[in-house]
């Protein structure tokens, strides 16, 4: 039986290594840093985790103007910015490892 593109998407997103530590630690910061009450460091590392992705989405968002800048869409933003990353971060490990059984043989 041949897997969908939805979970191919969900093994190199999530079926590593790699992502697993990287969402992870996303997690564990935005846990941290969320709310009034969180610790602000823990908060700014964790939008440095996002910085390619998250960066460029956030400058779209302030282009829009201030109506587009609600608190659902940053976190909407950062979303979709430790998934993508964990996804290349996953196609990654797939070409590290596609790379050493070719050398292997």
């Amino acid at each position: 039986m041949r897997s969908g593109p939805v979970r191919t998407f969900a093994v190199v997103t999530f079926g590593n290594w790699l992502s697993g530590a990287y969402l992870g630690l996303a997690a564990f910061l935005l846990l941290i840093g969320a709310g009034d009450g969180g610790d602000q460091a823990a908060g700014l590392f964790a939008l440095m985790l996002a910085v390619p992705t998250g960066a460029v989405l956030l400058s779209v968002v302030n282009s829009l103007g201030s109506w587009a800048q609600t608190d659902a869409t940053i976190w909407c933003i950062l979303a979709f910015s430790y998934l993508f990353q964990a996804f290349l971060l996953g196609l990654t490990v797939r070409a590290v490892r596609r790379g050493q059984n070719r050398v292997d043989l």
